[in-house]
């Protein structure tokens, strides 16, 4: 059994459809909730940011999904989501990225994200779920310095030569003056992962 699993499905279960079905159904280009003025956005490189916000027993998580159009094909994206090496440049604010385990789809990972004077440490799983289809969550086995964290990523094909990744994320801090503070500041820099996937994926396929 994976350490973290059942909560992530218990959690879910707690949550109203309405609140989560914008953030956790992984969504393809071809069934999607986009609009046409996002996928319009979309086409012209623009990043799709939806912010999300609800409240569960546990307490209260922030976070978001969004979308941007990678020009490589599914394979090269999905390669630099699987390289836990790649984090300290598509993860924001990611100091510290080490793999600890890898058991067949399943990898464990250390993350230190922040500042250099203030950051967290925690170690999250990874799960490839399909080619194109990876989950994450808090390894609440682990010591965390956040409450929880929990997510995915999914590329779909966007034509012969591009891919759409859609980014979602929600996390729980502790209450204090950090939540109070740096919510927002968190949650825009999360949404802008799309954007640093794509350039790290253009820059490597350049060179």
């Amino acid at each position: 059994m994976v350490p973290g699993r059942p909560r992530r499905r218990s959690l879910i279960r707690f949550a109203g459809a309405a609140t989560l079905g914008a953030l956790l159904p992984e969504r393809s280009a071809g069934a999607s909730p986009l609009s046409a003025d996002d996928l319009a956005r979309l086409t012209r490189g623009e990043i799709v940011k939806v912010p999300v916000d609800f409240d569960l027993p546990q307490g209260d998580y922030f976070g978001g999904i969004s979308y941007a159009v990678v020009p490589a094909p599914l394979g090269a994206v999905a390669a630099a989501l699987d390289d836990p090496g790649t984090y300290p440049s598509i993860l924001p604010m990611t100091l510290e990225a080490r793999l600890l385990s890898r058991r067949g789809v399943d990898s464990q990972v250390y993350l230190r994200q922040g500042v250099k004077l203030s950051s967290a440490a925690y170690v999250i799983l990874v799960r490839r779920e399909s080619q194109g289809l990876f989950r994450f969550w808090l390894d609440v086995s682990q010591p965390h310095q956040i409450e929880d964290f929990w997510g995915y990523f999914r590329v779909s094909p966007w034509g012969p030569e591009a891919s759409l990744l859609t980014y979602a994320a929600v996390v729980r801090l502790e209450p204090g003056l950090v939540k109070l503070l740096f919510t927002e500041a968190i949650r825009g820099k999360s949404m802008d992962t799309p954007a640093l996937v794509r350039a790290y994926v253009v820059a490597r396929r350049t060179r």
